[in-house]
């Protein structure tokens, strides 16, 4: 699938495209990407940065990496990152250690224009991926 930003399509279609890509991603990655603050992220990650023109959220994640280590008895190097927007393009990105947990880390974002939904992100370690990819 020829991944590209349609910037004209509505957002639920842009939404609906994001979702379908991520479906297709379940046979792991075929390359690794690597942040300047040293994260490395999946080919799905960067689908997902490039489908929302979002690059600003793996960036967002990447700067919370040196804080992880005042954290390591909550995630122990495997941590959910969960991005909710709004109707409105208002969005909170948080950090669990697990589904259900309280979050440890909470960035609120007065607006993003992101599609709406919420958007999961693993990450294993030092990599940052889609659970489709799992």
């Amino acid at each position: 699938m020829n991944v590209t930003p349609e910037t004209s399509q509505l957002p639920n279609k842009l939404a609906d495209n994001m979702r379908e890509d991520r479906s297709h991603r379940t046979m792991g990655t075929e390359n690794y990407w690597v942040h300047l603050f040293g994260l490395k992220y999946t080919d799905g990650v960067k689908a997902h940065a490039v489908l929302a023109e979002a690059w600003w959220l793996i960036d967002a994640i990447a700067s919370y990496q040196p804080d992880l280590k005042r954290h390591e008895e909550k995630h122990r190097w495997w941590m959910v990152w969960k991005l909710k927007v709004k109707k409105d393009g208002a969005a909170v990105l948080t950090a669990r250690s697990d589904t259900g947990e309280r979050p440890f880390i909470t960035q609120k974002l007065e607006f993003t224009t992101h599609p709406e939904g919420e958007w999961d992100f693993w990450q294993e370690g030092n990599v940052l991926i889609i659970p489709e990819e799992h």
